[in-house]
């Protein structure tokens, strides 16, 4: 008659403890690089237990397994050995023999079934395991003009571009880190939509609007963008440029401006205009040539 074995509390609640072990190791490891895992969890492990023998002049000197003091070095020695010839070709060798077998000199380090050995297992895991790229998602915002360190003035093109996986609703502007208005959006850009094809509606990301930059006083000003995407997360870009202005924000008149008695020389990429008449003073201008814009723009008044 066959005899029925039934577990003991004991063995049921030493078996529901390895399986909480496994699940609290396998939660550490989730989500990490192997390389970090090795570093939080896996170095204290070696140092306390392989690095006698296997160092340079240990026992197992003579191995590949060699360690030293440095945690990325010593996962660096894990990754060589456990990854040749193949992608975790010799994982189950490591586990087994820190428990004892395939000739391990050592004999038995790690009692297979224990926390660190459990540590060990993910770690091979982590290690063997095909490396996945990390999506976390484009969120990326480019303020174009103004242009970083140069001169403005008069009206001229505020613009660039935002994407964003999850969709852009919103592109608002700062000038001095003061909420200004939002930037019209959803112009097109297929120089965007080239360098981020995998973006819905990237080839339609662009942000402009005509700006009267002597609007603003003369001096240092930031201005800065923020997209918005549907999930509520932002991205900034900022430009910090100088303005320099006429008296009057903008010149309506369309006899103010008399060159008659100007004179004008060119050097470069720079045109000299002295003794212009604007607005009913006599001004000297500097104009220089803006990529950005394509076309020239007064960069000095005196």
């Amino acid at each position: 008659m066959a005899r029925k074995v039934t577990q003991g509390p004991m063995c049921v609640g030493l078996t529901s403890m390895t399986g909480l072990l496994w699940l609290l190791v396998a939660n550490t490891a989730a989500g990490q690089t192997a390389e970090a895992f090795y570093a939080s969890d896996v170095e204290a492990i070696v140092q306390r237990k392989c690095i006698t023998c296997h160092r340079s002049g240990g026992q197992a000197g003579y191995t590949e397994l060699r360690f030293t003091s440095s945690a990325s070095s010593n996962h660096g020695v894990f990754d060589s050995f456990v990854n040749n010839p193949t992608k975790g070709a010799r994982a189950s060798t490591v586990l087994s023999k820190i428990r004892g077998a395939s000739g391990h000199g050592g004999g038995q380090v790690i009692s297979q079934g224990s926390a660190d050995y459990q540590t060990f297992s993910s770690y091979m895991d982590l290690l063997s395991a095909d490396e996945q790229p990390v999506d976390s998602g484009v969120l990326e915002v480019s303020l174009e003009e103004p242009v970083e360190g140069q001169v403005h003035t008069g009206v001229g093109n505020l613009r660039g571009w935002a994407v964003a996986s999850e969709g852009i609703t919103k592109v608002e502007i700062l000038i001095d880190g003061v909420l200004a208005f939002e930037a019209p959006y959803g112009g097109s850009r297929g120089d965007v939509g080239g360098a981020f094809p995998d973006v819905a509606g990237s080839s339609a990301s662009g942000f402009s609007l005509a700006f009267n930059y002597s609007a603003l006083v003369a001096g240092s000003h930031t201005l800065t963008a923020v997209a918005y995407d549907a999930l509520g997360e932002t991205k900034e870009s900022s430009a910090s440029f100088e303005v320099v202005r006429f008296d009057s924000p903008f010149i309506a008149d369309p006899n103010a401006v008399n060159l008659s008695n100007a004179s004008c020389t060119v050097s470069s990429d720079e045109i000299s205009i002295v003794n212009a008449r604007v607005d009913g003073s006599l001004l000297d201008l500097m104009l220089k040539w803006r990529t950005a814009e394509q076309g020239f723009e007064i960069v000095e008044i005196r």
